[in-house]
């Protein structure tokens, strides 16, 4: 791919050059066709804003290219500080902006030197999870039985120490000291961009609270599932004891010093301490800005660092794969159907939960809210991405369900990040998958703990490449499985993917709507109403 450089004088015809030469960039890089049109609009809607601001005839730099394996587009203009997008943040608030940004649906806007700058990082069309993972196992077996044939025992058994164990140890390594500052900024800068004080109050407390306790019920209501993988809870230290592990743990949240909890690894610590600040920014309001903006591009940093170490995810599970083979330890996949198997009744059992609860609170017929909702179910089940139903769901909420726009607007992006019933009850039911595979101990303590993280856990991590590295590895560590299952649970990750995304988008609506109405916002002779 070619670097395009180019200064334009900008007019109307420079708008329609510069817009057609997105055209052609995103099409050169693989962008998908919708993605495409989408950048054009994009660019198109910048220069025009600058154009009616009086930077006519202005020299504008257009640059397109990739850094990192990632394609970019990048226009700068000399001139005084004209964000485009100033008057959509103002309607949606920070927290939203911050939130499309991470999911690649809003270009990045900067202001130095007296130079206006707008990226986008162009999102190449996706290569399917599935088709990528078969691939990868295929190779892998391929080689590895290949290997059994033509290398002596001795050498394999070298490889496997000397070579593969380091490499996947290192990843391991890296993800471990990227997941704790990377939970930090992503929970402490979502807290700080609800907005105000005034906003917390009113209508982000209500739904941070109910989108926090619907994700740690779901995983708390799927510990019964223990017994489908045959295991049962030790003894431990007696009920006092069983007990006094519980509450340990949650009085143990509480850090010894401001450095305690990312040295130590401690999940719960670190995310308490993030909430701590975010709300302590929150309503210092403008007095603390230079540290938002500080904690925002940071936090867009070590997400976009995540993304590119997510990229090799498909090599350490080529290298783990592997060694299984050499090592005559396939047998860790021997009951990854009872996995899905239980998956797919947790999440019909759960969904039909909510959806039922909603139903009878609103009088509402639930035929109807699934046939209002499906077509985001299904965007979501297709592509695995709660960005692709993003526009979906935000049609649906308004106009089939009557939700006040405003509400929308601020809800979805932050359901997105925040409520994941679905994932954190599939976390548990991952951790008791490996915890029968690796012959460990469980006590009711170990159980509550493990469903407590999972679903703290599931609401931390952003919705990114690689936020189920980070949420697995988190998850791994703090309940004693052994760190080569993390390249397996990735693996099993790509397929239950596309599922668990389309039923936590499908709950994401059922919990707007029950908080819609809680609070006076939504329509209900709308919701009633048949397509």
């Amino acid at each position: 791919m070619k670097t395009f450089n180019k200064v334009y004088k900008l007019d109307y015809a420079a708008c329609d050059e510069i817009a057609e030469r997105v055209t052609v960039f995103c099409q050169e890089v693989g962008a998908d066709r919708k993605d495409a049109i989408r950048y054009r609009l994009s660019t198109e809607e910048c220069l025009l804003f600058w154009l009616e601001q009086g930077l006519q005839s202005t020299d504008v730099d257009v640059s397109m290219g990739s850094f990192m394996r990632t394609p970019y587009i990048t226009l700068e203009a000399k001139g005084a500080n004209l964000n485009p997008y100033a008057e959509a943040d103002e309607e949606m608030g920070t927290y939203t902006e911050s939130v499309l940004v991470s999911l690649g649906l809003n270009p990045e806007y900067s202001y130095a030197s007296g130079c206006n700058r707008i990226t986008f990082r162009v999102k190449k069309k996706p290569r399917s999870q599935v088709a990528t993972l078969f691939l990868v196992l295929a190779a892998s077996v391929a080689i590895g039985a290949l290997g059994l044939v033509a290398i002596p025992a001795n050498i394999r058994t070298s490889l496997i120490e000397v070579v593969i164990n380091p490499l996947y140890e290192s990843f391991f390594k890296i993800l471990g000291c990227i997941a704790g500052p990377m939970i930090f900024l992503s929970v402490a800068w979502g807290v700080y961009g609800i907005g105000d004080a005034a906003t917390f109050s009113r209508i982000g407390r209500k739904m941070m609270l109910r989108y926090t306790l619907i994700s740690i019920a779901a995983a708390f209501l799927c510990t019964p599932f223990i017994s489908v993988f045959g295991l049962g809870l030790s003894a431990g230290a007696g009920g006092h004891g069983q007990l006094g592990s519980v509450v340990e743990m949650l009085f143990g949240i509480i850090p010894s010093s401001i450095v305690e909890p990312f040295a130590s690894g401690n999940t719960l610590q670190i995310i308490f301490m993030s909430v701590c600040i975010g709300v302590g920014l929150l309503y210092m309001g403008r007095r603390t800005s230079a540290i938002a903006n500080a904690i925002d591009q940071v936090n867009l940093l070590v997400q976009f660092l995540m993304q590119f170490i997510s990229k090799m995810v498909p090599s350490v599970i080529f290298l783990v794969v592997l060694s299984l083979v050499w090592s005559d330890e396939l047998s860790i996949f021997s009951m990854a159907w009872k996995l899905f198997a239980t998956m797919f009744v947790m999440m019909i059992l759960l969904t039909t939960l909510f959806l039922a609860v909603t139903s009878i609170r609103l009088k509402v017929s639930p035929l109807l809210i699934i046939q209002k909702n499906l077509q985001t179910f299904l965007i979501a089940l297709t592509t695995a991405s709660s960005a692709a139903s993003f526009g979906s769901n935000v049609d649906t909420c308004e106009k089939k369900f009557g939700i006040d726009p405003s509400l929308i607007r601020f809800g979805i992006p932050l359901g997105i990040v925040m409520s994941k019933p679905i994932t954190a009850a599939y976390n548990v039911l991952v951790i008791f998958y490996f915890a029968s595979q690796y012959d460990l101990s469980c006590s009711i303590a170990w159980v509550c703990i493990a469903a407590f993280i999972s679903g703290v856990v599931a609401i931390a991590t952003p919705p990114i490449p690689g936020g189920g590295a980070v949420a697995y590895s988190i998850l791994f560590l703090q309940l004693g499985i052994p760190s080569e299952a993390l390249a397996v649970a990735l693996m099993l990750d790509m397929i239950s993917d596309f599922f668990i995304t389309s039923f936590d988008m499908f709950n994401l609506t059922l919990a707007i709507i029950n908080i819609s109405s809680g609070i006076g916002m939504i329509d209900t002779e709308v919701l009633r109403r048949d397509i």
